[in-house]
């Protein structure tokens, strides 16, 4: 089972219309898009700390790549799995990351923000830990 069957209705439908965006575009594309996401995310929050909307966004990310097929070989897709929920992708691209360490040059190369992203990711996952990715 995928997360996004676990999924509410209306973020089902925002993942859709992203795939729908998104499938006949380049990876490149795809990878600041759904970066734009997060920051559109974060402009328009209420809360005082992000970590909900982290977790969300991480969340979002992750149901789309099911539905477009991830290419490890393509480096900002590469980052977008290692922030994944999905525990198989999230091990390949850290692996690959680690036995090729100009990835992360690449990455925050193409995306000079992908360390701060990262690191949010990290702290969100740690102060709102979503007990579905953790089953898995």
């Amino acid at each position: 089972m995928t997360l996004y069957e676990h999924l509410p209705v209306d973020i089902r439908e925002t993942v859709d219309a992203l795939v729908v965006e998104l499938k006949p575009q380049p990876w490149p594309t795809r990878f600041f898009v759904l970066i734009g996401l997060l920051g559109e995310k974060l402009e328009a929050r209420n809360e005082r700390e992000p970590w909900n909307l982290i977790q969300q966004w991480t969340a979002l990310v992750t149901a789309t790549l099911e539905h477009l097929q991830p290419d490890s070989s393509v480096v900002e897709c590469l980052g977008l799995m290692s922030i994944s929920f999905n525990d198989r992708w999230r091990a390949q691209a850290l692996g690959q990351i680690e036995r090729d360490p100009t990835v992360l040059d690449r990455l925050i190369a193409t995306c000079p923000d992908w360390e701060d992203i990262v690191d949010s990711v990290l702290e969100a996952n740690q102060r709102r830990p979503i007990k579905a990715a953790r089953a898995r």
